[in-house]
């Protein structure tokens, strides 16, 4: 899946020695370093500040609240057949806008996902994890995850996942894999 992104903003590096990525957000001086990260796995990079990169499709109207929401970060876990969605955000966070940033991450990471079946020919069937980081939920209980269940727009329910914001923590922890 990686061919169908562009390289210069959007695909991140991966550690591949250590096996962890880094994921920071500059404006506030957030950084987590995730470990246990697979070797074939994707980074992406759904919030990049530059302002051309906020509009997902120059077909779609711009300043469309919902449309062009997007995570901070995207991991592709192809062996898996699982998308990690992950947002950071600060001590605040507001469940409406992340709620909505992690809907319509989905929403276009599917879009990709067909783009690239379609150009492969063949089907796969991926598996969605949304994670939220935020100092807010750094209370958690001993086992570190607290599982935040509310609905989108649509009355939906959704699960996010949140372990606070800690300073390293291993995948397998965040999506409970063994």
């Amino acid at each position: 899946m990686r061919e169908i992104f562009c390289d210069i903003e959007v695909l991140q590096g991966i550690d591949e020695l250590n096996c962890e990525i880094t994921l920071k957000e500059e404006e506030n001086n957030q950084k987590i370093v995730i470990g246990g990260i697979p070797a074939n796995a994707i980074l992406l990079k759904l919030d990049v500040s530059k302002n051309q990169y906020k509009q997902k499709s120059f077909y779609l109207r711009r300043g469309k609240e919902f449309i062009h929401k997007g995570c901070d970060y995207v991991l592709i876990l192809p062996d898996q057949s699982k998308i990690i969605l992950i947002e950071l955000k600060s001590l605040k966070p507001k469940e409406k806008r992340f709620v909505d940033q992690f809907r319509a991450s989905e929403i276009f990471m599917n879009y990709c996902i067909n783009l690239n079946e379609y150009t492969k020919n063949e089907e796969k069937e991926y598996e969605f994890h949304r994670i939220l980081l935020s100092t807010k939920y750094d209370n958690t209980t001993s086992k570190g995850i607290i599982d935040l269940t509310t609905n989108d727009q649509n009355g939906n329910e959704i699960v996010i996942k949140s372990p606070g914001f800690p300073h390293q923590i291993k995948l397998q922890k965040l999506i409970n894999i063994a």
